[in-house]
């Protein structure tokens, strides 16, 4: 092998390395961005599905005059899935629509615990996108602005679903179906629903 192969090898060589060199440093800021961006993943997928949850387990305390209340912009329920709370202990629960300050706009849903400290800040779960309201749902699906319907003469404790409404579109977006039944149902009557018992 002459000098002049051995340096065109050389020269070769390094293109190599250097090009390598670039590939893996592309990789590794890859692999830091998609780690970055996975490791608050589940967090956010909770918060999000928070208001599912409270929802589809709200029930009816006997011991309050209206187990459940509701403007276009507020819910007070009982619920036995409190977010961060633990699972099955009915618990009051505050759900507020507030008009976001970010720069790209959108709708806060906070979670507020009516039990806590006055000066316990609320817990933003999810910023949801446009202007939204609440709507609540009867059980003939008639849509209302609140909780319990005004201009009827009877109603029930808790509506049948709950809609996010966005302004703009005026489209529900989300829709929350609710279990109607009481705080602590009677197990013969769930095994029955199941066709398990008698």
């Amino acid at each position: 092998m002459t000098l002049i192969e051995l340096l065109v090898t050389v020269v070769i060589l390094s293109f190599t390395v250097a090009l390598m060199s670039g590939a893996f440093n592309q990789i590794a800021q890859m692999l830091r961005i998609s780690t970055e961006h996975s490791n608050g993943f589940l967090d956010r997928w909770n918060r999000s599905r928070a208001l599912y949850d409270m929802v589809a387990n709200m029930v009816i305390d006997p011991t309050l005059e209206r187990p459940f209340t509701g403007q276009y912009q507020q819910i007070d329920m009982v619920t036995l899935a409190f977010p961060g709370g633990p699972p099955g202990v009915a618990r009051p629960a505050r759900v507020q629509l507030k008009v976001s300050t970010e720069p790209r706009g959108g709708t806060e849903l906070l979670l507020i615990n009516p039990t806590a400290d006055r000066r316990t800040s609320p817990q933003r779960l999810v910023l949801l996108p446009g202007r939204m309201e609440f709507r609540f749902v009867d059980h003939r699906g008639n849509e209302h602005r609140q909780w319990p319907p005004t201009g009827m003469a009877e109603s029930r404790p808790m509506p049948s679903a709950i809609l996010l409404h966005e302004l703009d579109s005026k489209t529900p977006l989300y829709r929350f179906a609710a279990y109607d039944g009481p705080l602590a149902p009677n197990n013969s009557a769930l095994a029955q629903t199941f066709g398990t018992g008698r």
